[in-house]
């Protein structure tokens, strides 16, 4: 929240409580202006809407976390294509470590953005991770992609809610990170054994 007005600040803090309570749709704008101490003339002074205001406490996380998610495919890039298989558990376990603590470190946006987010264009931004990750997949086994499309864009699907709900645990990142590892070892195996026939 740096280069914001006090007044920016304030409304941005009490944003947060509540979309984080009760949601982008049922968050109040006129009881989050009134709460920060401020009027709906004040606020429209910085945001055109409650959309956008969401978007100013979530755009730089988002676009952070999807920087982190684009580090992971860069870290295939290295290898030529036959290699790619070989080395994608070290790529995705390297890059999950990073992801995981890009995540923790930004939990009240993660929150936001994976469980509040409904109503906004935020709202399947998991579904966009998802095809980011799914095309990272593509790219790995060029144009012989080797499993249905609906069952690759399932799989990444359900790899990145349990990411999310992991990091929304509660838990210790040992512990989050311990987890991954066993799902992401699932997973990656799974789906190199299917990719390799």
């Amino acid at each position: 929240m740096t280069g914001l007005t006090p007044t920016q600040k304030k409304i941005h803090e009490v944003a947060m409580e509540y979309f984080l309570r009760d949601g982008f749709r049922k968050a109040s704008l006129r009881q989050i202006v009134a709460d920060a101490g401020f009027t709906l003339g004040a606020f429209y002074g910085y945001y055109k809407s409650k959309e956008e205001l969401f978007e100013a406490l979530v755009v730089d996380v988002a676009n952070g976390i999807i920087e982190e998610v684009s580090k992971m495919g860069a870290g295939f890039q290295k290898y030529d294509s036959k290699e790619r298989l070989d080395h994608m558990v070290e790529v995705f376990d390297l890059g999950l470590s990073d992801l995981l603590d890009y995540l923790l470190s930004h939990i009240d946006e993660t929150r936001l953005l994976l469980k509040c987010s409904q109503g906004t264009k935020y709202e399947n931004f998991l579904e966009r991770l998802m095809d980011r990750n799914l095309e990272l997949m593509k790219d790995m086994t060029g144009d012989e992609f080797p499993l249905n499309p609906l069952a690759a864009k399932l799989l990444v699907n359900s790899y990145f809610n349990l990411l999310g709900d992991a990091v929304l645990s509660g838990e210790s990142r040992e512990e989050i990170a311990d987890a991954m590892k066993d799902i992401e070892k699932l997973y990656a195996g799974g789906m190199v054994s299917l990719m390799k026939g």
